[in-house]
């Protein structure tokens, strides 16, 4: 089964030592490493998460460029984290740069607006961008190495209702489906004429706004050939399905990266109990 990677963007891993793995613990230890990032409280215990994702990432192989196409969307987000820091709240500390911008003399006292860069404002930033890479990281362990057959029955094998496996399952094949129609409709549209990389950014917006009509079309006619094969096939959410078939055992390796995964949040989640 394609991975959701391999869904959205047509990019296919090979073998190695993750993707091995039972379904179960590829489901798993993202999920556990996501779990970790609600426990990081400063700048070492995110690079801490920051690291186990980049070695879970080489340990699957995944390529670099799966995570360049986020470095714009994370350079964004980044500069906008650090205006809001020094333009508007000012954080205490030792300052190291500071330009006024507007000064008035009130009967109350002077107030003034200022951007200041202290010490902790940059620590700050740099606290919650590294928080974006790492569930950014996270994110792309998951639909890199999960396809939605191993979501139905890791959650199964995990003891998941049946209802909520599948619709988890076809969340994800939606997404999928999501993506393909879009392609087709923006294809649809440059075959009438219509130049995405030489029109503005308003005009773009628009024609992306116009471009949700067909979607939402394709969108109400999937939705119902989903659940017109789910009734089809008797699927309701108190379905009991038969996974005897679809048991495959645990190994040793599966056990010791639950394990693993475990002990790294058990111990991030009482250094942060220690630090508060």
């Amino acid at each position: 089964m394609p991975t959701l990677l391999e869904e959205l963007s047509g990019v296919r891993l090979g073998a190695s030592p993750y993707m091995s793995l039972h379904s179960v613990t590829r489901v798993t230890v993202p999920f556990l490493l996501s779990l970790s990032i609600l426990f990081v409280r400063d700048v070492p215990s995110v690079l801490l998460v920051l690291l186990a994702s980049a070695l879970l990432l080489a340990a699957a192989r995944i390529p670099l460029g799966v995570v360049r196409v986020y470095l714009l969307l994370l350079t964004s987000v980044t500069i906008f984290i650090a205006m809001a820091f020094m333009l508007f709240t000012r954080i205490p500390g030792q300052v190291l740069w500071k330009v006024e911008i507007l000064k008035v003399q009130a009967e109350r006292g002077v107030w003034e607006w200022a951007i200041v860069v202290t010490d902790a404002s940059l620590e700050r930033t740099a606290f919650y961008a590294l928080r974006i890479v790492s569930m950014i990281l996270t994110a792309t362990l998951f639909i890199s190495t999960v396809s939605d057959a191993d979501i139905l029955w890791g959650l199964r094998r995990l003891g998941l209702p049946a209802g909520f496996t599948v619709a988890a399952a076809l969340f994800f094949r939606g997404v999928g489906f999501f993506f393909m129609d879009f392609a087709v409709v923006k294809e649809a549209m440059e075959a009438r004429g219509v130049d995405f990389k030489r029109t503005s950014l308003a005009k773009r917006f628009i024609l992306y706004v116009n471009a949700l009509i067909p979607l939402l079309s394709l969108l109400i006619t999937r939705s119902f050939e989903i659940s017109s094969a789910l009734e089809t096939r008797g699927i309701t959410p108190s379905t009991r399905m038969v996974r005897g078939y679809r048991l495959a055992p645990m190994r040793r390796r599966d056990y010791l990266a639950l394990g693993l995964a475990l002990v790294f949040v058990a111990g991030l989640a009482w250094w942060s109990a220690c630090r508060l």
